[in-house]
């Protein structure tokens, strides 16, 4: 005999889009009986996964808590849904459950993307999974007998992995098949100084060339070396493939939930699908609409997960809150070394590739004042600004405040602020905590003299 629950929401996945679903549902919905369920008791955090091969010294160090769920009346249960049946509510798990629901939410994710490299297969190559055992396995046993790993794939996981791996000792090789690394989310500018970090650090890096083959010896032997598109030979006796994820929809596509031409489930502004309105999908299995070029972008990130399921769990019971999804807006950071970067909304070349007139504001300060002040860093702000004085974008670089002023960027684009407002943007100050005038306001004036000269 199956075993049956009853519950008033259902979230399948239980990463960062639903574990924020479930907590969101779980506090403005206190009367409701929240059930998440997922295969393990205690996920990954998945931009943690890099550095617990140097920084955090194991996977058990990158756990995301269930606490602040549990502690409003929420529940987890650890086991896999395999069916749906949208007409009757239920849902079936591998373990034999037959859960009864009302909302149902679709959170599940990704699944590493593998190209068709020849000698894909050999041992020694392998991709990040947000899988505790598998990472284990990575953390004692793969990397700990290697010489030397080659990384294919120069985005922030590539990177962020290939920073972390070379503390051990290992050499490491990054390969890139875009003249620079990160530039689908950086100008050359910003790309080439993150490049002189990694240099520092003895990485090496190949740009300008993919990866065309593994080599080893026979057609099963371990891996020895990456074959670039220049007939190069990058000798590893391990090989990540770091080239991005695909999203998870394989239960929408069993409920034949509409599909987004540029991938993913279709929702609408308030994450609900098309043909049932009483099942929602946020994160990397749900479409993105860019928020200033309103088109499908593959913007799979935590922090918009995150944020799609706030609005999610707001209105999954009513539609009663007036929070929704206006658009997406992809905001990257990350630290190599000592050196933090990140980026927000549109970079000037994806701009002017769109057609955009734009110019960019720069400025260089310090991050305290006087900069004489203990711990200052320089730091280096763009801001992308179209003709009319519309932010579009910004990138910045710099030491531990870095992220600070890049969510105050991606606030102000978000708010649709232009050079005007931001010239004017008033700001907290302190010696030992920030710049004697802010980056953002700085920032802007050099853009609006750029228009004014127009």
């Amino acid at each position: 005999m199956k075993k049956e629950r009853q519950v008033d929401g259902l979230i399948v996945g239980g990463g960062p889009g639903g574990m924020s679903t479930a907590i969101t549902a779980a506090k403005v919905w206190p009367e409701r009986k929240i059930l998440l369920v997922r295969p393990e008791e205690e996920p990954i955090v998945p931009c943690g996964i890099p550095y617990i091969f140097g920084t955090l010294k194991g996977v058990e160090q990158d756990l995301l808590s269930n606490a602040p769920f549990r502690a409003l009346g929420g529940e987890i249960l650890c086991d896999t849904v395999r069916e749906i049946d949208p007409k009757a509510r239920t849902a079936l798990t591998e373990d034999g459950v037959l859960i009864h629901w009302q909302r149902l939410v679709l959170a599940t994710g990704t699944r590493p993307h593998q190209l068709p490299f020849p000698g894909i297969e050999r041992p020694g190559v392998f991709v990040i999974r947000k899988d505790y055992d598998h990472l284990e396995h990575l953390f004692d046993e793969v990397l700990p007998q290697s010489k030397r790993l080659a990384v294919i794939g120069g985005g922030f996981i590539g990177v962020e992995f290939a920073d972390e791996v070379r503390k051990s000792g290992i050499e490491v090789a990054i390969i890139e098949q875009l003249p620079h690394l990160l530039l689908h989310n950086f100008d050359e500018e910003v790309a080439v100084k993150v490049e002189a970090t990694l240099l520092e650090a003895e990485i090496q890096l190949y740009t300008g060339n993919g990866a065309l083959a593994l080599e080893g010896e026979g057609d099963k032997g371990p891996v020895q070396a990456v074959r670039l598109a220049n007939q190069e030979r990058v000798e590893a006796d391990a090989v990540l493939v770091a080239i991005g994820d695909q999203r998870n929809v394989d239960l929408a596509q069993a409920l034949n939930l509409t599909m987004a031409r540029g991938g993913g489930i279709w929702v609408d502004a308030f994450q609900r699908c098309r043909e049932y309105p009483e099942i929602f999908a946020v994160g990397d299995c749900a479409f993105k609409q860019d928020l200033l070029l309103r088109r499908s972008v593959p913007s799979l990130l935590a922090s918009t997960a995150a944020a799609e399921g706030r609005i999610a769990g707001i209105n999954l019971f009513g539609l009663q809150h007036e929070r929704y999804n206006a658009g997406t807006i992809a905001i990257y950071a990350s630290q190599i070394g000592d050196l933090a970067f990140g980026c927000a909304g549109m970079t000037a070349n994806a701009a002017r590739h769109e057609g955009l007139d734009v110019v960019v504001g720069r400025v260089e300060v310090p991050d305290h004042h006087p900069p004489t002040m203990p711990g200052t860093r320089m730091m280096t702000c763009l801001l992308v600004v179209s003709r009319s004085g519309l932010l579009l974008g910004g990138q910045v670089l710099g030491g531990p405040t870095t992220a600070e002023v890049l969510n105050a960027i991606g606030l102000a684009i978000q708010a649709r602020l232009g050079v005007h407002e931001l010239v004017s943007f008033q700001f907290g100050s302190h010696p030992r905590l920030t710049a004697p005038a802010h980056p953002i306001a700085l920032c802007a004036l050099e853009a609006l003299e750029q228009l004014r000269c127009r």
